[in-house]
Order: structure tokens, then sequence, then C-alpha cells
């Protein structure tokens, strides 16, 4: 009886494996962008473009473009466009959570839309 309750753990484990890995790289709503988050594990890069919009490149190969609520203008006043992240959970979510510039900026970010 052990053996086969074991059994049975082993392939209900296996089967949360299995979902977990197969989730979506966001989460949405109904309203585009406003409820965007992006699992901070599958962000491959970030590149900021101007002062208030930055693009993230997930593994997958798409392309999340954040436009930030306001004008961030020290965001790219180097040449890598320079800034921090500091995330509480395993997500970056769109209008929830805030940036650092290598100057000390504290921006927030807006909606993503998808870029690609």
């Amino acid at each position: 009886m052990n053996i086969l309750k074991s059994l049975g753990c082993s392939i209900l484990m296996g089967s949360a494996v299995m979902l977990s890995a197969a989730a979506p790289v966001q989460a949405q709503s109904d309203a585009p962008g406003n409820s965007v988050c992006l699992p901070v594990t599958q962000i491959l890069s970030t590149q900021a473009i101007d002062r208030h919009t930055i693009l993230y490149r997930m593994r997958d190969g798409t392309v999340w473009r954040n436009t930030l609520v306001t004008d961030c203008p020290s965001l790219v006043a180097f040449s890598a466009g320079g800034f921090s992240q500091v995330s509480h959970n395993d997500y970056i979510c769109a209008n929830s959570q805030q940036i650092r510039t290598q100057t000390g900026n504290v921006c927030r970010l807006g909606p993503f839309t998808r870029a690609n």
C-alpha cells in the first residue's frame, strides 16, 4: 500500500512540475498593459531606449515595451542607459514597480505593451 501511495504522490508531483513549466510568460487582464507581469527568470535583457521607454527582451524571443508613468530624465544619461530594479517577488509588473537610475532618480513603471 505504501508503494502505491508513494507512486501516486510521485506522479502527482511530476504533473505539478510540468504544469508550472508550462505557465505563460505574462499574466494579463482585460485592460491591455495594465496587469502584465513578466517573470524575472525569463527576462534576458533590458534596454532603456529613451527617457520614458524600456524594452524587456524575454528568453522566448518576445519583446515587451514599458512606458514609464512620467519622464525619467537620467534614464539614458549614460551610454548603457543604466538603471536598477528590485523585485520583491518573482515578477516585474506594470504600474506597480519602480526603477532607480545610476544618478539615483526613482521612476515608476507604466503599462507594458508587446513590441513584437
